[in-house]
């Protein structure tokens, strides 16, 4: 009987262990996570995600449309799925929106996807956006066929799921892979305990490459370098009161960047509207033991958790205070903010994930890095890990997600060179 370790119950870890007991129903597969599920500062842990398949790389389009198809379709996950459509709005330079547009033709997947001007997304959507800034040339796209998903709820569920297949969850903080030289054995945890399997997979997102450089920091060949960092934006929840809720129900998902401003909105979830800045910020420390500089995510509640917005940076309530203006103008200033979250996850520089054997440890594989998109996959992904780990993956996803490609950086406005110890802090707060 095979037997798996996943570590990280975020969206990676937990689609694993789903398609893993599903193709392969007698398999020992034990999924880690630091709490009992779901853990609240997985990325994964949220009130809502966009699920849409506008990107303007092809490859990634199909899969988006693989799994609407999913999320809309299929029993178990079209619950959780709401159609409300994905407005986009960029810059008159960009090519974005048109480069969306080519791409969904080519797939045959238009339908629904449109360009719009100001004065028609306005009359759409009932004067909603009457006041986004907007300039002359900005460009707008909305495609009806998007949507969200309520992102706890989804994955608890499929955690849920997974237990009910035979899967064995464990709350417990892995403290160190264990590497010998015949590759890796298995995990420790912080009391000591230790799991034991042939294959242990790695979906532990922004805590990667202290993970690995906890558990071998003499081994240079199985640092993770330049591969995945840890970054974070800022989320924000409006607790509506029950006009605001019909104001806002059918407004649509809005990705905003145009005019300086890099940001989203979403439909409300349980009377919640969400807002989210996309400038984040890294946290780079010494690992002493190791000689190397690695941005690590933070694991307390105020800085991984929902929390009071008093605990935010002024500088990054700034930010989001920013992102609500740009949407919605004057009536942003009868939102008030309830609470607010750092949300960490593990970026790659050119947005591709890892789907790969470690190809200098035995055992160890790495089903990771979802660059502030992979939620939306839940559905699908881990069908392409177990194909990785059969050997059966499409050439195209063997290069794009391997351990050792070529890492072109991805030119992305939303990741400056911002660092925690940098960003302004008063507790005065704007929101």
């Amino acid at each position: 009987m095979s037997s798996y370790i996943i570590v990280g119950a975020g969206v990676f870890g937990v689609s694993t262990a789903y398609h893993l007991k599903q193709q392969i129903p007698s398999a020992s597969v034990t999924l880690i996570d630091r709490t009992d599920p779901p853990c609240p500062v997985a990325a994964s842990h949220d009130i809502n995600k966009i699920v849409r398949a506008d990107y303007e790389d092809i490859f990634y389009c199909g899969l988006g449309l693989e799994t609407l198809h999913a999320w809309k379709t299929d029993p178990f996950f079209k619950k959780w799925f709401h159609p409300a459509g994905l407005l986009t709005v960029t810059d008159g330079k960009s090519r974005l929106i048109e480069k969306i547009l080519e791409n969904l033709e080519k797939l045959d997947a238009k339908s629904g996807a449109d360009s719009f001007t100001p004065k028609e997304i306005d009359a759409k959507f009932d004067g909603i956006f009457s006041d986004m800034r907007l300039r002359s040339d900005d460009k707008l796209l909305y495609n009806s066929s998007a949507g969200i998903a309520e992102a706890e709820k989804a994955l608890s569920a499929t955690i849920q799921a997974c237990i009910d297949l035979g899967v064995q969850y464990v709350a417990a903080p892995v403290s160190r892979l264990i590497i010998t030289d015949r590759g890796c054995k298995g995990v420790q945890t912080e009391d000591g305990s230790t799991f034991s399997a042939e294959n242990i997979i790695l979906s532990t997102g922004a805590a990667t490459a202290k993970l690995i450089a906890d558990s071998a920091p003499q081994q240079v060949e199985l640092q993770v370098g330049p591969r995945i960092t840890a970054r974070a934006v800022c989320c924000a929840a409006v607790q509506l009161d029950e006009q605001q809720v019909k104001t806002f129900e059918k407004v649509p998902a809005v990705a905003h960047h145009a005019g300086g401003t890099q940001g989203e909105t979403m439909p409300p979830v349980d009377g919640l509207l969400k807002f989210i800045s996309d400038i984040s910020f890294k946290n780079t420390v010494f690992h002493p033991e190791s000689g190397q500089h690695i941005s690590v995510p933070f694991t307390d509640k105020m800085k991984s958790q929902w929390t009071s917005p008093e605990n935010i940076p002024s500088e990054l309530k700034e930010d989001l205070d920013d992102v609500m203006k740009s949407l919605y103008g004057e009536k942003a200033s009868r939102l008030k903010t309830t609470t607010m979250r750092l949300c960490w996850d593990g970026i790659t520089p050119d947005n591709n994930w890892f789907i790969c054997p470690h190809p200098r440890c035995t055992n160890l594989f790495v089903a990771t890095a979802g660059s502030f998109h992979g939620w939306k996959f839940l559905p699908i992904v881990g069908g392409y890990v177990v194909q990785m780990l059969q050997n059966t993956l499409g050439e195209e996803m063997v290069q794009r997600w391997s351990w050792d490609r070529t890492l072109h950086s991805y030119p992305d406005p939303d990741r400056p060179n911002r660092e925690w110890r940098d960003i302004k802090f008063e507790w005065a707060s704007k929101l």
